[in-house]
């Protein structure tokens, strides 16, 4: 059976997950839940409850900026193996001691600049992207060498971007939706559900 890690505290009618707990669950819904923001899969550790079935590796713990913090302690706790009922996953949760840095820099990210990319290859990047990025790459154009290639594509970007968008809007709407009706019970197949 697959294993996710919690990434974000989650919690439904007969459960609840906090960030660093592990969960068994089946596929379908593993691979529901693993989404990289509210969770992500993790090797198969073995058997629910059996011997060795978290691993021994402390977890490596980050701020938000993407500072590495250094772990002092680590303890995995099999959250009430006694009382999970069968055929509900098992799960387990991370108690971890971290030095938190007073002068930790903050970890800048460097934005796409368009000025270092022929028009091509901005074009390229621009039509993968959000509305907001789109207009912040296409001022930073404008202001810079204002190529009019890229200018007269303005209106064409600005209407794939907000298209790229909604897409995703939608997209994360139904993974929330296919995840609460995991949690609610329900199965994962398509069509009307009846209980």
């Amino acid at each position: 059976m697959p294993s996710i890690r919690i990434l974000e505290a989650i919690s439904g009618a007969d459960f609840s997950w906090q960030p660093g707990d592990l969960v068994d669950l089946p596929e379908k819904q593993a691979a529901v839940w693993a989404d990289g923001h509210r969770a992500e899969r993790v090797e198969d550790l073995g058997p629910a409850g059996g011997e060795g079935r978290w691993p021994e590796v402390a977890p490596v713990v980050f701020t938000a900026d993407g500072v590495e913090l250094a772990v002092l302690d680590a303890v995995l706790v099999e959250a009430d193996p006694d009382g999970t009922p069968d055929g509900m996953p098992a799960a387990g949760r991370w108690s971890v001691t971290v030095v938190w840095p007073d002068d930790a820099p903050p970890v800048e990210s460097v934005a796409y600049d368009p000025d270092e990319h022929v028009s091509r290859e901005v074009l390229a990047y621009l039509a993968d992207v959000g509305e907001e990025e789109a207009v912040r790459v296409l001022d930073v154009e404008a202001a810079g060498q204002n190529r009019a290639g890229i200018a007269k594509e303005r209106d064409t970007v600005l209407t794939q971007a907000r298209a790229n968008d909604e897409a995703r809007a939608a997209a994360d709407q139904e993974d929330a939706e296919l995840a609460a009706e995991a949690s609610h019970g329900g199965d994962l197949r398509d069509g009307i559900e009846t209980r």
